[in-house]
């Protein structure tokens, strides 16, 4: 089931992670951002399709007012480890995302 992506839910977000990541089971994770709650239309952006993208960082930015007195939405911004990001402004975007732990690959060195 997808879940709302929006600034928000951002601890909600990170305890999913850490959740997933501190399994022992999963090396990282991949997300699938969809501009439907149904999941069926993967979000496309000018950098492509934020589909089984590894990522690398989330940043939040809370709701403020900026030098000219005017309210700045909050943000929620997912950096993936190709260099691209996809922003969700408080508000305006309706995205909803799913994560996937990626499998923890163990490898034998040497030979016995």
């Amino acid at each position: 089931m997808a879940e709302q992506l929006n600034p928000n839910n951002y601890s909600a977000i990170n305890d999913e992670i850490n959740t997933i990541l501190t399994s022992g089971a999963y090396s990282g994770i991949t997300i699938t951002v969809f501009s439907d709650s149904a999941m069926q239309n993967v979000l496309t952006t000018n950098e492509g399709p934020i589909q089984n993208k590894t990522i690398s960082q989330i940043s939040h930015t809370a709701t403020h007012i900026d030098n000219n007195s005017l309210t700045v939405p909050a943000t929620i911004t997912l950096q993936f480890n190709d260099g691209t990001s996809v922003t969700a402004v408080d508000g305006v975007d309706s995205f909803w995302y799913l994560l996937t732990g990626v499998v923890f690959q163990p490898r034998a060195f040497g030979t016995l």
